[in-house]
């Protein structure tokens, strides 16, 4: 369940659990100040020996099992509430019941966050042994009996506090996926009433391009034609990588050809690689089928997001798609995307944040080339999306190559031909 602790809340809830009902006593006069009577002074050197008992500044709210199954029901009962415990005080033996290990294994298994400390006289079990058992440190101490009521008070003030902030951390983290989530799930839902004005202006704007107009007027049109088509991939990335992230994006499955799907695409880019004076060649295998059944839009995408990165950041040289069969079976073929280019390459540091929504590879590079930094994400999330994989090799100053992995489906006789569009 989901406990409510606010950044002024200090949860300071301590369970002592120990068969030996006066060291009850000797934690309450330690930890909780002013409760304790002048006859309890003389009850307490099993655990604290014969030093004088200084108490902590702060009042800490105390419980007190004398068996570990007691304990456990404590900690139930206290999770049930939203009021959980922050740290317990553990004694290794206890008869007849569980012993310190086996309490918290318990515990722990009925309350993750609970901070833990092991009172013993005894070497019962090695650091390793109970690290073992237990399977990690993070949450757990050790305190040798007998030890000063100093660092009982230390560590129920220190492992507290370690409590809050874990906690405080956790929801912020929620609080903040939560936002990302809704966000996500706003611009998803947002996609027809975003996407539909923006087309009308294109649309408005092809239209008045076919009247009588002068030059000038002509190429103010133009203008207003190429900034909104501009405007509406941007658009369009910011829907799908939400759509993506918000789980409403759906992988269709028609049957394509690969061949000709490619061919669109580099007949896309091929005015601009043209302007620039790249050269745009694609090397596929000869071994591609004619068909194949996936999604040809994601994958007419996937390249165009591809190779629009490479021409954008490729000055001379050339391009080139590659195309490999990397697996094949009696149903399936999963193909890899590469495209290499002779642009400016990526510095090593920065090739793992690539496929980071957002990113690019630093601030100069979205000053000089644009971009929303989403291209890279789209195509990572796509892949994943048709059970692929992503990845980028390159030296910067000679260029990149860019890479994906794709399944699709081998053709069966009931699917619809469709061509990539």
């Amino acid at each position: 369940m989901t406990v409510k602790i606010t950044d002024s809340h200090h949860n300071r809830r301590i369970l002592v659990i120990d068969d030996n009902r006066s060291i009850h006593d000797d934690f309450r006069k330690i930890l909780q100040p002013g409760t304790e009577t002048p006859a309890l002074d003389d009850a307490r050197s099993s655990l604290f020996g014969s030093e004088p008992l200084l108490r902590t500044l702060v009042r800490f709210d105390l419980d007190y099992a004398d068996q570990g199954e007691s304990a456990l029901e404590l900690v139930q009962l206290a999770r049930r509430e939203g009021r959980p415990y922050a740290m317990a005080f553990v004694d290794m033996r206890m008869p007849p019941g569980w012993d310190g290990l086996e309490t918290i294994e318990h515990l722990w298994t009925a309350d993750p966050e609970i901070q833990t400390v092991i009172c013993t006289a005894y070497t019962d079990h090695s650091w390793d042994d109970i690290i073992r058992r237990l399977g990690h440190d993070d949450r757990l101490l050790i305190l040798q009996k007998p030890f000063s009521s100093i660092e009982a008070s230390q560590l129920a003030t220190s492992l507290t506090r370690k409590w809050d902030l874990a906690r405080q951390a956790r929801q912020r983290l929620e609080a903040a996926e939560a936002a990302n989530v809704a966000k996500s799930q706003f611009l998803a839902n947002m996609s027809h009433e975003i996407r539909t004005p923006m087309n009308g202006i294109i649309g408005m704007s092809e239209l008045l391009m076919r009247t009588t107009l002068d030059d000038k007027q002509r190429r103010y049109m133009e203008t207003l034609r190429k900034s909104g088509m501009a405007l509406l991939q941007v658009i369009n990335d910011i829907l799908d990588i939400s759509k993506i992230e918000a789980g409403k994006l759906q992988i269709e499955t028609l049957a394509f050809d690969m061949r000709q799907l490619v061919k669109d695409v580099l007949e896309l880019f091929s005015g601009p690689a043209e302007s620039k004076g790249l050269k745009l060649t694609a090397v596929l295998p000869e071994i591609l089928l004619p068909e194949y059944e996936g999604d040809p839009v994601r994958i007419r995408q996937i390249l165009t997001n591809l190779i629009g990165n490479a021409i954008k950041f490729t000055a001379h040289g050339q391009i080139t798609l590659h195309i490999t069969v990397d697996e094949d079976s009696v149903s399936t073929t999963t193909l890899c995307l590469q495209v290499q280019d002779t642009g400016i390459g990526v510095e090593p540091a920065a090739q793992e944040e690539l496929f980071t929504p957002f990113t690019q590879a630093d601030g100069s590079t979205t000053r000089r080339y644009g971009g929303t930094g989403l291209g890279l994400a789209i195509v990572k999330q796509l892949a994943q999306l048709m059970g692929g994989i992503v990845g980028v090799d390159s030296v910067p100053g000679q260029g990149s190559t860019f890479w994906c992995t794709i399944q699709l489906q081998k053709p069966s006789a009931q699917t619809v031909f469709a061509k990539a569009g």
